[in-house]
């Protein structure tokens, strides 16, 4: 029995409510808060778990837009009957959102040890979301280098107008963040924010997402839905990596920014927004208009103003700084005692080259001042010791290759916080294989 001063664990749970399952979660400690008619908000924002319930299939496509409203620190587990792991739209369900999933007829011990560990990874990932802020323009302590400073004095020209805005950079550099604060400067700023990743979203619900749908247009839509870009009316709407969204759906997206109104899917008359347009991306959208992947009209409506956020190699006056910045934050956060850098680890973030930017400089501090010892954290807590000491001259060529290949998969890891689909994604490789040379290199997530 349950004591009755017990907190209970929020558990947010999708698909038809079951009494079974109630039981066995309420004896765990679970409180099982259940999303009924796409009520989206009445989710508890200390959630980090959502069991969903697919035995019933007629579910799927509500599950397929629930999963894109969750927190990215949420992690999904499917439950399923293990004959449904024949079906092709399960497991690429399964393989695209879940962390986890288990079988029916429920096993309460397994369910048990996949929901601890869950909820455990759940808080961790939490816990190192960097908080989202841009320091101002004239915050001389993280961002003195000279290209961040034109970079802000861009924004704050652009950001009062409601020219486009392309902002292109590497991965991790901060496109979102820039996005943000030319919304937070803007004349829209108490209106929403509203961030679409045009590379996350399954194809075939790309053109439900971004312009809504009416109830009964396709099957599983059984109430209507707004689309992102009637959300964003007032305000800002982001289209993050939009080299990635299709090309039939290009030209829709061609016509609201031409004439303001769009379609609903199923629906019977035009519909307008009034919204600001902030895209990111960064692939070469040059190099995708000659390949026929993105089209020329689409690129020039999109690139009203082009920004572009600088690889942290090429800002090293802040790389320092801002390490120094992220140490205190985490100190803070994990109520720790004071740590400083020492000077072998300075030289080692000044030479290194940061191919994950600053979302990887967070990391490698994140994690320095978890495991360091003692007040100090040295190059090796921040697993930049330099290794280049030994001598690589008679080294074979597989072993230069399997020495680049587990490399590649340690920083990959790194950058994506230990997340499978996305490690695979930033490699071009499958989960298969990902996991045989994880296997391979002795590595885990």
């Amino acid at each position: 029995m349950l004591r009755k001063d017990v907190i209970m664990e929020p558990l947010l749970m999708a698909g038809f409510q079951c009494d079974e399952l109630n039981e066995v979660l309420s004896r765990q400690g679970y409180q099982a808060f259940y999303i009924k008619n796409n009520d989206y908000q009445a989710m508890p924002f200390n959630c980090h778990l959502c069991l969903v319930d697919l035995r019933d299939e007629s579910f799927m496509a509500e599950a397929n837009y629930l999963v894109r409203e969750l927190d990215s620190c949420v992690h999904v587990i499917v439950l399923i009957n293990k004959s449904q792991l024949n079906s092709t739209e399960i497991t690429t369900f399964i393989a695209q959102f879940a962390w986890d999933y288990c079988t029916s007829p429920i096993h309460p011990e397994r369910l048990e040890k996949c929901l601890g560990h869950g909820i455990g990874l759940a808080r961790l990932k939490r816990q190192c979301v960097l908080k989202e802020v841009i320091p101002h323009s004239d915050d001389e302590s993280t961002h003195s280098s000279l290209v961040m400073q034109q970079l802000f004095k861009q924004i704050a020209r652009v950001a009062p107008t409601d020219i486009p805005v392309l902002i292109r950079g590497e991965s991790g550099t901060g496109k979102e963040l820039a996005a943000k604060k030319l919304h937070q400067l803007s004349s829209r700023s108490q209106g929403p924010f509203i961030a679409v990743n045009c590379g996350a979203m399954a194809a075939g619900l790309v053109q439900s997402e971004l312009f809504g749908h009416e109830k009964g247009a396709f099957t599983g839509a059984s109430s209507a839905r707004k689309g992102k870009i009637a959300l964003a009316d007032g305000g800002s709407l982001f289209l993050d990596e939009i080299g990635d969204l299709p090309l039939e759906l290009q030209v829709n997206l061609l016509r609201f920014l031409q004439e303001g109104v769009f379609d609903t899917l199923g629906g019977n008359g035009a519909i307008s927004s009034d919204v600001r347009i902030i895209a990111a991306t960064h692939v070469d959208l040059e190099q995708a208009i000659d390949e026929g992947q993105f089209r020329l009209d689409l690129y020039y409506r999109l690139n009203g103003i082009t920004l572009e956020t600088p690889p942290l190699r090429e800002r090293r006056d802040d790389i320092l700084p801002l390490a120094k910045y992220f140490i205190q934050s985490y100190l803070s956060e994990y109520d720790l005692t004071s740590k400083q850098l020492t000077p072998d680890a300075k030289q080692s973030l000044l030479n290194y080259s940061w191919p994950g930017n600053v979302r990887e400089l967070i990391n490698r501090v994140r994690r320095a001042v978890v495991l360091s010892d003692g007040d100090k954290i040295n190059a090796f807590n921040l697993e930049l010791a330099d290794k280049r000491e030994e001598t690589q001259d008679f080294m074979s060529l597989k072993c230069l290759k399997d020495d680049a290949e587990k490399q590649a998969l340690q920083s990959a890891i790194l950058i994506s916080g230990g997340q499978a689909d996305v490690v695979a994604c930033q490699l071009q490789i499958s989960r298969a294989t990902l996991y045989r040379l994880m296997d391979k290199h002795g590595l885990q997530l």
